[in-house]
């Protein structure tokens, strides 16, 4: 008997069970759907690939834009129209590069060998789109690309250089070069990278390009500061007319940087052999004067005009090689010797502007290694150029000397409470990571 009632609860439980459910079946009943994780699209150079067949690949060594669409149903009249069209001005893109990744666009699940699109990775910001999928069409784009302000300092140590301390802030990032050329530049006729001292130290405000979020150039530098042999060094970039968009670097008191000449013909090389009445000449052995400083750099590291003036001598002689000579002014005369070989348009007559490339270093005439030696004349007699001192620069237009000084007022008092990063040896860094 139990067991019909209990058959009878049952049925009775089920029942309201179900019309309670029915009566609030909107308010209390969740409906649980299978959730669908929905990958996000792989997005490259503005392209959806899951929407294509894509081939990842490299120019290699002797490569041509045949070679890189070599293989697929594209003739050899269309990759010359293409190649025409990369070549444009607009493009810039005449030839292709070793090491170069580009990527293919095939269609999705097509078995032929139809390209769609072509990438081509021009550098870092740039690309080129080569579009075959109806007329070609050749475009030049840019990644996703951001300027913003950027800080470094650091300190140079015994035994070591500008470079050096560069690397050390830098680490993974390829600005070092860049960064040196640049500061280097700034400082060009105020110190001898040349001869940096131990506890010299630099602090820097500048433009850092990006893309994509990542570092990869170094723009205009705003605000310098170099402390060498004890003294101070300030620069400061400031815009004398913007309509003429004429820019120029000042000192703290409004004095240009420039001045007439530039400390060195080549930029990071080192000095072999310095002016001196008395040297073993590494060719003839014997003994005479060395009436010039030698600077040892790579075969073909481009060599600079140190001053303007006009070509008297682009010539070739048993000693001195392929060389020039420039006349600067009724005082001063430069001299470049070794040349591998003279740059474009550089012959006698020629005028040339300070910083101008008028050569490439070699070793051509009485040298055993690639290297400038570099002659410098006053009054018709040679001088260690490293010794003269020159004139002041001038200061700028009296009547922009207020605004100038107000507006670095501010970027001085940061430049100077911004703290030094200090060197850190190899030794230093491996104690740290035992640490």
């Amino acid at each position: 008997m139990w067991r019909l009632y209990s058959f009878l609860f049952s049925i009775f439980l089920i029942t309201n069970l179900i019309s309670c459910g029915e009566g609030k079946k909107d308010e209390n009943v969740d409906v649980i759907k299978d959730s669908v994780i929905i990958p996000e699209p792989v997005i490259e150079y503005g392209f959806v690939l899951d929407s294509f067949d894509v081939i990842r690949d490299t120019v290699q060594q002797g490569w041509t834009m045949s070679h890189m669409f070599s293989g697929y149903d594209i003739s050899q009249y269309e990759i010359n129209i293409a190649a025409e069209r990369a070549a444009d001005s607009t493009i810039g893109l005449k030839y292709i590069k070793e090491g170069k990744p580009f990527i293919i666009l095939k269609p999705l699940n097509d078995t032929g060998n139809v390209i769609q699109y072509c990438i081509y990775s021009k550098n870092v910001v740039d690309y080129i789109v080569f579009d075959f999928t109806d007329s070609i069409y050749v475009e030049r784009r840019q990644k996703p690309n951001d300027i913003k302000p950027g800080e470094i300092s650091g300190e140079i140590v015994q035994n070591s250089n500008l470079s050096n301390a560069l690397n050390q802030q830098y680490k993974d990032l390829d600005l070092t070069g860049e960064m040196a050329e640049k500061l280097a530049g700034t400082f060009a006729w105020s110190i001898d990278f040349f001869r940096l001292h131990a506890n010299d130290h630099f602090k820097v405000f500048y433009d850092e390009k990006t893309v994509e979020g990542t570092p990869y150039g170094v723009g205009n530098i705003n605000a310098a500061y170099f402390n060498h042999a004890g003294k101070d060094f300030y620069a400061f970039r400031f815009v004398l007319d913007s309509a003429n968009n004429k820019v120029g670097y000042f000192n703290e008191e409004g004095k240009q940087m420039k001045k007439p000449f530039l400390m060195s013909p080549v930029k990071f090389s080192r000095i072999s052999s310095g002016f001196t009445m008395k040297r073993f000449h590494p060719v003839q052995k014997r003994w005479k004067a060395h009436l010039g400083t030698d600077y040892a750099a790579p075969h073909g590291t481009p060599i600079l005009a140190t001053a303007d003036g006009t070509v008297i001598a682009a010539s070739y002689s048993k000693g001195n090689g392929n060389y020039v000579k420039i006349k600067h002014d009724d005082v001063y005369s430069t001299q470049y010797l070794h040349m591998s070989s003279f740059a474009k348009g550089i012959s006698k007559g020629t005028y040339v502007m300070q910083g101008e490339v008028i050569g490439y270093v070699g070793s051509t005439g009485l040298a055993t290694g690639p290297h400038v030696c570099y002659r410098f004349w006053k009054n018709g007699k040679q001088i260690n150029h490293r010794t003269e001192q020159f004139e002041a620069s001038e200061p700028m237009v009296d009547s922009l000397l207020p605004a100038f000084l107000e507006y670095i007022q501010p970027i001085k008092a940061k430049i100077d409470s911004l703290k030094i990063t200090p060197y850190v040896t190899k030794e230093e860094m491996a104690n740290d990571s035992l640490q």
